[in-house]
């Protein structure tokens, strides 16, 4: 938290500001614990009662409570005041990022927490290396029962995260193996390899997903997919190509498997690439902070045998870095299926937000030039829109009108291999509400609308 002492702002509510602005955007979950008056005082390098007057404040409009003899936590369910609103005016973020936690239910989790750390108290001693073993059992009877996966426990490393997971991946099989994109990338993913100093070799689409005959020149290599929703196009690949796929697989051929949003379809779901190869040369890789919550940083990966002794040597002197308390509780949330109700409540929840888009987009002129697509899974859609606008032109005046949307020219490696026209949009909506998506699409349309010709 920076302050700027020269600002005719109050520095109380600078750090009003900062602390709302971190709560209305996800990245302070319901429940989490503020730091205390005093350790903010240090830190800031302000008085007592400056630290005293931005939390009452932050307590007055909802955002905080305090617990007597406890601390200050940050409330589990508030509508956002006014004052957490920019300056210059709402700004409606269409990220693919965002994800409810407003649902979460905290009383069961932190219920559990609480028990756990009663009846555990080993648990503040160093853990298992490769995450403990109930967690990783939990895991494996979960997509058992919602993916048709079979794997054993042994398979399952836990880590902080898919990201993290996928740097130790990449380190361990970035000599051996080349890592491999579709066209249309995850940046994600690709940070994570450009952060390593990997190179990637890029593959190119074809309308059923990546073209196979380009990827038959790969004798090795480790590629990276989302069958299911892939981000950013929100395509689906089809149970054809799924099979063309496993088909490419053996010897040194690998797919890394990504398994986020796979819960939220709202249509039949389709086989993995782990169940159609049974568990031979895929490896699956997931978490919980898009089905939980942001700030829910455990993530999974499960490997095939072959890259078990693999990683075993390579992290030799590996020290798990998820706490062994959140990963018991997140075990028994599984076990005691909190989890599934949770899911299948979001999903009804996530549903109903996708049907808005898709209505509120049709009640408003952007119905003349939209196409949209990837509309049966996750929490984002693409749209192609029909406007007399280049794309830079078109971004600009929506952000000069306060919506903010992301192109997927952006998240592509080689333009002029697109299957997609310029403004095409990804619309994601996880952590909007309904009448922010309407109010929302609405702003755009008008954004627009003297250049919609068709």
């Amino acid at each position: 938290m920076k302050l700027d002492r020269g600002s005719e702002t109050p520095i109380y509510i600078q750090i009003y500001n900062f602390i709302a602005g971190e709560i209305t955007n996800g990245y302070r979950a319901p429940g989490e614990a503020l730091p205390t008056r005093r350790a903010l005082c240090r830190e800031l390098g302000v008085s007592p009662a400056t630290v005293e007057n931005a939390y009452g404040k932050l307590i007055s409009d909802g955002y905080i409570i305090s617990r007597p003899g406890s601390g200050y936590y940050v409330t589990m369910d508030r509508a956002a005041p006014p004052e957490a609103k920019p300056a210059s005016g709402n700004i409606y973020n269409f990220s693919s990022n965002g994800v409810e936690i407003s649902k979460l239910p905290f009383a069961k989790w932190s219920k559990l927490m609480i028990s756990t750390i009663r009846e555990n108290t080993d648990l503040f001693q160093h853990g298992e290396k490769y995450g403990e073993y109930c967690l990783r059992n939990s895991i494996r009877r979960l997509l058992y029962r919602t993916q048709g996966i079979r794997f054993s426990p042994e398979q399952v490393i836990i880590g902080p995260g898919t990201d993290d997971l996928m740097r130790d991946l990449f380190l361990l099989t970035g000599g051996r193996y080349p890592l491999l994109m579709n066209n249309y990338y995850n940046y994600r993913v690709k940070n994570v390899a450009d952060e390593l100093g990997l190179g990637i070799e890029y593959i190119e689409n074809c309308d059923c997903g990546i073209e196979i005959s380009e990827l038959e020149r790969y004798k090795t290599g480790l590629l990276y997919q989302k069958p299911t929703h892939d981000l950013p196009t929100g395509s689906t690949l089809s149970s054809e190509r799924r099979g063309e796929l496993i088909k490419w697989l053996g010897g040194n051929r690998y797919i890394l498997e990504d398994l986020s949003e796979n819960d939220f379809c709202y249509v039949k779901r389709k086989k993995t690439l782990w169940e159609l190869s049974g568990g031979e040369n895929v490896i699956l890789i997931g978490g919980f902070s898009t089905t939980i919550a942001p700030s829910m940083k455990i993530g999974y990966i499960i490997l095939p045998e072959p890259l078990i002794k693999l990683w075993t040597d390579g992290k030799r002197f590996y020290s798990n870095r998820v706490s062994r308390i959140e990963q018991v509780t997140l075990s028994r949330f599984i076990d005691l299926g909190y989890y599934e109700q949770h899911v299948g409540y979001m999903r009804s929840i996530y549903r109903e937000k996708m049907n808005t888009v898709k209505g509120a987009v049709a009640e408003t002129p952007l119905a003349r030039c939209t196409r949209l697509s990837g509309c049966d899974e996750g929490l984002f859609c693409l749209a192609q829109f029909d406007i007399s606008l280049s794309e830079n032109e078109s971004y600009q005046l929506l952000m000069k009108n306060g919506v903010k949307a992301s192109t997927l020219s952006s998240c592509i490696k080689n333009a002029a291999l697109s299957r997609y026209p310029l403004n095409t949009y990804i619309i994601g909506f996880g952590e909007l509400k309904i009448s922010q998506i309407q109010d929302g699409i609405r702003k755009w349309a008008r954004a627009w609308r003297p250049y919609i010709t068709t």
